[in-house]
């Protein structure tokens, strides 16, 4: 029988009403408790590392989770984290990159409801993960509603629908009455787990929207920000007229050693800065495209790269590297 270590840090499938509303109590044993006597494919211990809302997480707490899969992957055949649902596609991306070269499953996942309301996500999703987890297919996943999803590819789409989450640009697997339906069974690396810790915290999303003044990129820039994702218009471009051109500012923080990628508002397809002008012009003044990675993946990758890589280039290569 397969050995799973739960991993709790609160969210929404551990609350419990308060006077200021829903807020995490609940302990891992507790929410393991909700499951009843369902059988389950696994022996499961429990660790209790955090309980917060998962808005309230910050990317010291990613190397806390990250380092508590680290130090037990030797002792456990798969790992399952419950977590809020807010920032959970952050979480996901950060262990996906922090986890190299990861020999056993991580399962993250959580729920829309506390797991005591009445018909509560909750016990389904807790138990997919733990069904999942025995599957052994090394990495990190999100499990939520009957879908299995890259951490790398992880997108919140809905704030109440039980289908709250998206894979973005690579659809992964589903639980069917019959078992995991695989579109890829990743094999087991060859080498070693490497825990890679360490990010860079002054990285900012900038969101455009028609009017947007490029002062605030200036403004990222001289506030000390060595990273900014412009999340820009369709396939990633952004203003280049008179009235209100990013180009300049773009050419400045280059210039002064800030790393500038290219993302899109839109959730599928990606980015291409060869298309338009908008983005062509962009990219001669050293913007790096987002590509088809998430928002949430590509953040945490600037954070990493930043942090780890010694030259311009070498960042840019760590960018543009696949999920």
């Amino acid at each position: 029988m397969k050995r799973i270590l739960m991993l709790a840090t609160g969210g929404t499938i551990a609350c419990e009403p308060s006077e200021d509303g829903l807020v995490p109590r609940l302990s891992g044993g507790a929410m393991l408790a909700f499951l009843g006597e369902t059988s389950l494919p696994c022996e499961i211990e429990v660790r209790e590392l955090m309980n917060l809302d998962s808005s309230n997480l910050q990317p010291d707490d990613w190397e806390t989770m990250a380092r508590a899969v680290a130090e037990s992957c030797e002792d456990y055949d798969g790992f399952v984290i419950t977590h809020g649902t807010d920032t959970l596609a952050y979480t996901a991306a950060a262990l996906h990159q922090m986890l190299k070269n990861l020999a056993k499953p991580v399962i993250i996942t959580g729920a829309q409801l506390p797991l005591a309301a009445p018909g509560s996500d909750g016990p389904r999703n807790l138990r997919d993960a733990f069904f999942v987890a025995c599957e052994g297919v090394p990495g990190v996943y999100v499990v939520f509603h009957g879908a299995v999803i890259d951490g790398g590819r992880a997108k919140k789409m809905h704030t109440e629908s039980f289908a709250a989450y998206a894979s973005v640009n690579a659809p992964l697997a589903r639980i069917t009455a019959r078992g995991v339906r695989w579109k890829e069974r990743r094999p087991v690396p060859v080498e070693p787990l490497e825990l890679v810790t360490g990010l860079e915290r002054m990285v900012c999303v900038l969101k455009l929207v028609p009017g947007t003044s490029p002062r605030l990129l200036d403004m990222l820039v001289d506030a000390g920000y060595r990273g900014v994702i412009i999340e820009g218009f369709g396939a990633g471009g952004v203003p280049n007229d008179g009235r209100g051109s990013f180009l300049p500012s773009i050419r400045r923080a280059v210039e002064k050693g800030v790393t500038i990628v290219c993302a899109s508002q839109c959730v599928f397809d990606g980015v291409d800065l060869s298309r338009y002008p908008i983005g062509v012009l962009a990219a001669r003044l050293g913007a790096i495209s987002g590509g088809d990675k998430t928002v949430e993946t590509l953040t945490v990758r600037l954070m990493q790269a930043l942090r780890h890589c010694g030259s311009a280039e070498e960042v840019r290569e760590a960018m543009e590297r696949p999920v």
